[in-house]
């Protein structure tokens, strides 16, 4: 989704038009789900908060400012949603728990194949580390610039970027040992 269509959905909301929400919806519930699941290391509350997510933005569309990355915006949401859970509830741990991964199979493709190629993909995120994990998903899911994952996750730059290198050269490592292409 882009900047101008974020806009526009987020035009729609403040009209009270469910549209715009289902639009923004449909984008980044799951990369947003994933943030949330990064921080509060339960797939339940993940669920749970994300759903808070959007009742929020639901309700607070009308303070939204074009022009200021609506990726950020919705990651900088996703993360003070899940730190203030976190403060209520009392918790100390940000890990992840990837105990459950959501799989999909595309119609038309052979089924055996995603299955194992999902399979395999997935065993090699297991290798990252939580914020590996994280920083991977804004950039590749979400597309978000190293730049705008380091102000959201209000990280340095360079540890963003040497996360991320770090994770790539992890999961090239491990899919190929995998795979047997290496």
């Amino acid at each position: 989704m882009t900047d101008r269509e974020f806009d526009m959905a987020a035009e729609m909301i403040v009209r009270g038009d469910r549209n715009g929400l289902k639009a923004i919806y449909d984008a980044y519930a799951k990369q947003l789900y994933t943030v949330i699941e990064g921080i509060v290391k339960n797939p339940h509350d993940a669920e749970d908060l994300t759903a808070d997510l959007f009742l929020k933005l639901w309700d607070t569309a009308s303070q939204y400012r074009k022009g200021n990355g609506h990726k950020r915006y919705l990651t900088v949401m996703a993360r003070n949603i899940a730190l203030d859970f976190l403060r209520k509830s009392r918790r100390q741990s940000f890990d992840i728990d990837d105990d459950e991964k959501e799989m999909t199979v595309a119609d038309g493709q052979n089924v055996e194949e995603d299955v194992s190629a999902h399979i395999n993909f997935a065993q090699a995120l297991s290798a990252l580390n939580p914020r590996q994990r994280q920083i991977v998903d804004m950039h590749i899911g979400m597309q978000m610039t190293l730049k705008e994952i380091s102000e959201a996750l209000e990280m340095p730059m360079g540890t963003v970027a040497w996360n991320y290198r770090t994770a790539i050269e992890k999961l090239k490592k491990t899919y190929e040992e995998d795979s047997g292409y290496g």
